[in-house]
């Protein structure tokens, strides 16, 4: 995934994981209204529908935060393999050399 910003560096695990914290945050805000609603559906004596109105409301928040969460660890969980791929692809394309043995003492 590409930076935002600039599209030639990649997305830093770091930005990704705020992007998460802050759609948890406006998931928050939802789930708050979902509760207004409810409370105001109470109020105004609709008690079956104030209860469907939570249940269903609260069940799509849960569902959407868990989603976006899951993927947000995928896409941390793959930043870290393309790392290591990385890594591993330096060392393979450059092969080092074994050390001499270490020289023999003349006591011994």
């Amino acid at each position: 995934m590409r930076d935002i910003l600039d599209q030639d560096r990649p997305m830093t695990l770091g930005a990704v994981k705020l992007a998460t914290a802050i759609l948890g945050l406006a998931l928050l805000m939802a789930a708050l209204f979902v509760l207004f609603g409810a409370l105001m559906a109470l109020f105004n004596g609709h008690v079956i529908m104030a209860l469907t109105r939570m249940a269903f409301g609260f069940a799509l928040i849960i569902f959407l935060f868990v989603t976006v969460r899951l993927l947000g660890e995928i896409l941390a969980a793959l930043h870290r393999l393309n790392d290591r791929l990385a890594i591993l692809g330096d060392d393979i394309r450059n092969l080092r050399h074994p050390a001499p043995p270490p020289p023999e003492k003349a006591g011994e």
